[in-house]
Formats: C-alpha cells, sequence, structure tokens
C-alpha cells in the first residue's frame, strides 16, 4: 500500500494505492466560505440536494436509479461552508461511477421542478431541528464564541426555513460554477487505475475554469463567562455544550500538547476519562460526557467544548461536578501515569486505522484538507510519544480555565435559567 501526495495548480490529489483493493472511495472537498450570511446557509441547505436532482442526460430518478444499479453511493454534504463529495463503489464498477459523476458536476440542471420539492423536504428538515436540543446547544455556543461572519457561525431553523423561497436556480448554477473555480482537495483509495481514471476526470471538470481565490471571514470572539440557554419544553434532558475559544491555530505547538490534556479529562467514546469515569460513573448522573477539540486551520482559531446532557433535577449537581473535574485539571493538572497511559491509548488508535483501507483514507483526507505534507502528518502524529508531563500541563494551566467557560444548554431550562445563571456567575 503506497501513500501519495501531489499538488497542482488547481487541486491537489492524494493517493493510497492497493493493487489488490477491491473497492474504491474517493473524496473531492471545497472550501467555499467567504462571509456567512443566512442566504448562504440557506443555498447550501437546499445544495446538496439540488446537485444530486439530475441533470441534462437523466432525471433525478433516473440519476440516483443508475447509482443504485452499480450498488455504488455518491454523498454531498455541506458543513461550515467546506462542500464535500464522497464517492464508493466496487471496484470494478468505479469506471461507471465516475462517468455518472461528472456530468453531475459538467451539466446540473437545477430545474424549478425539483427546488419546489427540495424547498418542502428542507423546510421539514429544519422544522424537525428546532426540537434538536444537542445540536442547538452546539449552535448557542458557537454563536457565542464567533461573530455572524465567521463560517461557525449558525442561523436559526426558522430564519432559514423562511429564507428557502429566495433560493433560485440561477443563485443555485452560480455557487456551482464558484465549486468548479475554486481549488479542490482530492483524496482516493484504490488500485493504481482508479486513482488515474479519477485524476482524468478531475483534470476535465478543472480544464478551462479558471482558479477564484477567496479570503474567508474569521471571527473569534473573546472568551466569555456567561450561560446561554434555549428553551424546549418538549425534551426530556437538557443538552449542554460548555466550552471556550482556543487562541490559536491548528500548526501551533500548544495544540498537541492540549489535545492529550482534554483526552485525559474527556476523551470522545468510551470510558477512560476523568469525566466518565466520575461523573457518569460514580455518580450516575448522565449516560456520556466528553471532550472536543475543533474548528482549527492553518489560518482559523478553534475551540474546546464538553458536550454532554442531564435530567432537569440533577442539571445543578451534573454542572458542578463537570466544573469540579475541569477545575481539578486546571489547578493540579494530569499525573505522570495518565500521560503514559493516554500515549497507550493514541497509538493505541493509529495502529486501529490500520485494519481498514477506508479509515486510513478518512484520516489522511482531514490533513489533506489542512495542507499537510506525508511528512508532516508522520512528523505530528509522532509528537505525542515525545510529550512530557510538564509540557501538557503547562498549557492545561493557560487554556482550561473554567473562569472562561460559556454554558450553553438546551432543553427544558426555563424552571433553572437563574439557577445557571446564578452558578456561573459563582465559578473562578
Amino acid at each position: 500500500m503506497k501513500y501519495h501526495i501531489e499538488k497542482s495548480e488547481k487541486y491537489s490529489l492524494a493517493t493510497i494505492t492497493d493493487k489488490n483493493s477491491k473497492t474504491v472511495t474517493a473524496y473531492i472537498t471545497i472550501d467555499t466560505h467567504r462571509n456567512k450570511s443566512l442566504a448562504e446557509q440557506a443555498l447550501h441547505q437546499v445544495y446538496t440536494d439540488a446537485i444530486l436532482s439530475g441533470n441534462k442526460k437523466c432525471s433525478r430518478d433516473e440519476f440516483l436509479s443508475a447509482i443504485n444499479l452499480l450498488g455504488a453511493s455518491v454523498g454531498v454534504s455541506i458543513q461550515n461552508s467546506v462542500l464535500t463529495i464522497s464517492l464508493n463503489s466496487q471496484q470494478s464498477k468505479f469506471g461507471k461511477l465516475l462517468t455518472i459523476v461528472e456530468e453531475m458536476l459538467y451539466t446540473p440542471t437545477f430545474s424549478n421542478k425539483e427546488l419546489v420539492r427540495i424547498r418542502a423536504v428542507v423546510a421539514n428538515e429544519l422544522h424537525e431541528a428546532k426540537e434538536n436540543s444537542r445540536a442547538i446547544a452546539q449552535e448557542e455556543l458557537l454563536n457565542t464564541l464567533y461573530g455572524k461572519a465567521d463560517r461557525k457561525y449558525s442561523y436559526s431553523s426558522e430564519d432559514t426555513k423562511k429564507c428557502l423561497s429566495k433560493v433560485t436556480p440561477t443563485d443555485l448554477k452560480k455557487f456551482h460554477k464558484t465549486t468548479l473555480e475554486l481549488f479542490w482537495t482530492c483524496s482516493i483509495a484504490g488500485t493504481d487505475e482508479d486513482c488515474k481514471k479519477f485524476t482524468k476526470v478531475v483534470d476535465r471538470l478543472k480544464k478551462g475554469t479558471g482558479l477564484k481565490q477567496i479570503v474567508p471571514n474569521h471571527k473569534q470572539n473573546e472568551a466569555r463567562k456567561t450561560a446561554v440557554l434555549k428553551n424546549i419544553p418538549s425534551r426530556t434532558n437538557i443538552d449542554f455544550s460548555i466550552g471556550a475559544p482556543l487562541p490559536f491555530t491548528l500548526h501551533h505547538p500548544d495544540f498537541i500538547p492540549l489535545s492529550l490534556g482534554l483526552n485525559v479529562l474527556g476523551k470522545w467514546g468510551g470510558f477512560s476519562g476523568r469525566l466518565m469515569s466520575t461523573v457518569r460513573e460514580k455518580e450516575g448522573l448522565t449516560y456520556g460526557i466528553y471532550g472536543h477539540m475543533s474548528g482549527f486551520s492553518g489560518t482559523e482559531q478553534g475551540y474546546w467544548r464538553i458536550m454532554t446532557f442531564f435530567s432537569p433535577d440533577k442539571a445543578m449537581q451534573g454542572l458542578t461536578s463537570t466544573f469540579r473535574e475541569i477545575t481539578k485539571l486546571y489547578k493540579k493538572g494530569i499525573s505522570q501515569e495518565e500521560l503514559t497511559r493516554f500515549k497507550t491509548i493514541s497509538e493505541t488508535g493509529q495502529s486501529l486505522l490500520m485494519d481498514s483501507v477506508q479509515s486510513q483514507l478518512s484520516d489522511l483526507h482531514i490533513y489533506h484538507c489542512h495542507d499537510f505534507t506525508l511528512k508532516e502528518i508522520r512528523e505530528r502524529k509522532n509528537q505525542i510519544a515525545s510529550l512530557t508531563q510538564k509540557e501538557v500541563n503547562v498549557v492545561i494551566k493557560k487554556y482550561f480555565n473554567p473562569n472562561t467557560l460559556t454554558i450553553s444548554g438546551a432543553g427544558p431550562t426555563d424552571s433553572l435559567h437563574k439557577d445557571i445563571e446564578k452558578f456561573i456567575k459563582s465559578v473562578t
């Protein structure tokens, strides 16, 4: 199995080649962000369905049927203004899948008839999103941490729904033309032949498009010790996102040691983090509680957060316990035993990637999107093994001050509003 990354003027291509590969997976990622707006958010909601709704050669039903007959899949998603197209098929069917996808991208129709259907589907999804307390808690946290023009800011589902009627086929065509003109980050895992086929299709799609340069608007706010609560009375539990902005970018030397420190506090998945062993296991206050660092790039600053949920009658106890563990980590840091154990956990996680080519490609594509070379990827992963207890504890003391945290909660919060506001004010 061979890894390779090659960058040209209009796109970059990462490949994992295996002559015995029976399946092919490929990604095309395009960063479209300039200035976040309500109109853009509504457009993105519509585009991901519209691009899969037929072209000059076939209708939506014919298009989707052709993919299904191949036993293949095509996915289109936009998150934080980053468009990703994913392809997956058997190796023997990949050439035919590429033909379908090339037509999808080269001659989309964006018909008025389909737009009427898509508006109705998206409106229903946005209506249901009003009850998604977990997503709302995170959105309200990020809306506190970032300005309105930043990619991580989200307009409400209700406002987005009202804006759907303003999205026209002309808007979709203009946005699609822009996606073809922006820089593409492409990754594929398959045989040499599959990679060559994929490259030829990308070359044809990018030929004659020019290269549009955009300057993304990034606005990170200062940390605010506050509570942001959204009352959703239909929910049983209150979902919480508790976090703060981090004033550095992806390549800052503090990123790796801080990520290990956060893993000790609340590693995603499993029971290895302190929060899971105390707030869940010992105190029985929640089913899951994890930590996460996200939103970073080579030019944009990210954030850290704790995500969890509590029943209303356990919410104050749960928040108290959560902040107790954050404060303990902030004041005392991690132990040498925890450092050793979480290094081993990290090493094991990297080893498990080797069990799946798709997992390896997904991992490679994430780094590739942030313009890492293969050498830089290896060096970055090796940094964890060389971390010292002192290095980790220094950055914990620098960034994990509980006095900088915002509590965002969504669910049946009305009866707890004053208590939660009083609690966050008491945090020191």
